[in-house]
């Protein structure tokens, strides 16, 4: 099996292939998921003769950890440029994208500010770039109702019958990473300059489009493309065949524009 060696253990990870891939995506999963609830969009992006790649972060999937327990931001950051490195390796030349759902936008976002030679372009989607709700809570105990997610019956299946899909576990460890995010977001974010499509649902019930959108308007580099019924797992939604073609619309402009 493949996995990724860490200084916390071994990081499992998957590679969609193409024969000969026009870009490559390294992608960070969010919170309660792992890179098997992915399969539908690495198979479209691979349509494309895009390569994805994906790693189970710390806490979830194959990956060791207490349950939901990413670590810390350069934890995940640090698994995804080992991952970079692999792909690298494999299809030197091709451009690369740095793409992360959720907790992974978060860890995306700050990889495209201090690596921003590194990677072509960026996908983030269900980004909490402001303070959310839950996370505030002094209960650290942390649970998601799954209709937030998503309203796609199959992936709803999934996540209940799924072994390695969860969606609760002790928040205080998200919580404090997340903090730390929120705090640097407000001065750091206006300096991004990689070409970044953040696709977003306008019925997310856990990271408001609204903070989205307002950094959409201050940042050149950051385009937003609302998807107005979807939820929080918007590439796991029932309009996941829309959103997947927008993103690989984008990649297409930056790697061949």
């Amino acid at each position: 099996m493949p996995f990724i060696d860490h200084p916390r253990g071994k990081a499992y990870y998957r590679h969609w292939a193409t024969a000969e891939p026009r870009a490559a995506v390294v992608f960070l999963h969010g919170f309660g998921e792992h890179t098997g609830v992915y399969h539908r969009y690495g198979f479209a992006l691979n349509a494309a003769g895009i390569d994805l790649w994906a790693v189970d972060q710390f806490g979830h999937g194959l990956s060791p950890g207490p349950r939901g327990d990413f670590g810390s931001i350069d934890d995940s950051s640090a698994l995804a440029d080992q991952l970079t490195d692999l792909v690298e390796r494999e299809h030197a030349g091709v451009p690369l994208i740095a793409q992360g759902h959720s907790f992974g936008a978060v860890v995306t976002l700050f990889r495209l500010l201090e690596r921003s030679d590194r990677y072509r372009a960026g996908v983030i989607s269900g980004a909490p770039v402001v303070p959310t709700p839950e996370m505030l809570d002094a209960d650290t105990s942390f649970e998601l109702e799954p209709g937030w997610l998503s309203k796609d019956p199959f992936y709803l299946d999934m996540l209940e019958n799924d072994p390695l899909a969860f969606v609760d576990a002790d928040g205080a460890p998200l919580a404090r990473e997340l903090d730390k995010a929120w705090d640097r977001f407000g001065s750091e974010l206006p300096k991004l300059t990689v070409p970044t499509l953040a696709v977003h649902g306008g019925a997310d019930p856990i990271a408001p489009i609204s903070a989205v959108r307002a950094y959409a308007e201050q940042i050149d580099a950051l385009q937003l493309k609302e998807f107005p019924r979807g939820r929080h797992d918007i590439l796991n939604d029932t309009l996941h065949r829309e959103v997947a073609a927008a993103i690989i619309e984008f990649i297409g402009e930056q790697v061949e524009g």
